[in-house]
């Protein structure tokens, strides 16, 4: 019995360090932000604001210029782990914010729109005090940062935009396509944990989840003479295999006032969970940070 406990710890073990490995460098860095978390002695401001009956939660680490990262729909704040710690080594204030409904900000009373995403965004700068800021935004995130571009350009400095789209036309995958029906019920149970942890919304993600993806399908609604209109630096991040089309991205640089794109090849729609190094090195160069 003792042998067949020890075999059954060594292949646990084995099993384990192959799941680490396999999620390697995502592993690492979760790791990574997890002992940075809990050993750091940087300032931290955190709190909410309330709009349209919802509290948004937002927090804030370190001094220094502004940086503000919009995570994408269906995720959280969290989902940034791999740049956080190294921003704020970089001397940067990151400002991370959960959107409405997602992590620990509440959906509130008004339907989810990138309108009503901006302004919570703009009200939680206010309390911040920050005037002006640097915007890094993954998918949704992105889309929000060149919204806050075209409508409250004194606010913005540069953008940049990882896997956004300014038309649902520029999505060429839907984002359900697992397979769920043909998942047996334990794997379908865990696969719903996981999505409710990633957003952040727990037991009320299949709500949040039909909202966002409703909204995926008629919005954003960016003509070619807003993004003229948008004058803010912008870097364009895609992924090689992303589900947003890189021909639209291409438009999406090109119909920008001043813009470039980049293609992490390799990478797909979480290029900044999956290629934090390619993305933390576009970062840095696009925003001169000193590494």
């Amino acid at each position: 019995m003792k042998r067949i406990l020890q075999m059954s710890g060594v292949f646990l073990l084995i099993f384990f360090f192959a799941i680490w490995i396999w999620l390697s460098p995502m592993s690492g860095n979760f790791l990574n932000y997890l002992i940075w978390k809990a050993t750091t002695s940087t300032q931290t401001v955190s709190g909410d604001i309330e709009n349209h009956g919802a509290h948004i939660r937002y927090v804030a680490y370190g001094r220094g210029e502004p940086i503000l990262l919009l995570h994408g729909g269906l995720s959280n704040k969290l989902s940034w782990f791999s740049q956080i710690p190294w921003l704020v080594k970089l001397g940067k204030q990151v400002v991370l914010i959960d959107t409405r409904g997602h992590g620990e900000s509440t959906p509130g009373h008004s339907a989810l729109s990138y309108q009503v995403f901006a302004e919570d965004t703009l009200l939680v700068l206010d309390r911040l005090g920050i005037q002006r800021t640097d915007i890094v935004g993954w998918s949704d995130g992105g889309i929000i940062a060149l919204l806050l571009g075209l409508e409250s350009p004194q606010r913005v400095g540069k953008i940049i935009a990882i896997s956004a789209n300014f038309h649902p036309s520029g999505v060429i995958q839907a984002a359900d396509n697992t397979q769920v029906d043909a998942i047996s019920p334990p794997q379908h149970k865990i696969i719903d944990w996981l999505r409710g942890w990633w957003s952040g919304a727990g037991e009320n993600h299949p709500a949040l989840e039909a909202e966002i993806k409703a909204l995926w399908r008629v919005a954003p609604q960016l003509k070619h003479a807003d993004l003229r209109a948008i004058t803010a630096p912008t870097l364009v991040i895609a992924g090689e295999n992303d589900i947003i089309d890189l021909p639209h991205s291409g438009e999406l640089a090109q119909m920008l006032a001043s813009a470039k794109i980049e293609i992490v090849l390799g990478a797909g729609h979480a290029a900044p969970v999956t290629h934090p190094r390619q993305i933390n090195q576009l970062i840095a160069s696009f925003l001169d940070l000193n590494q």
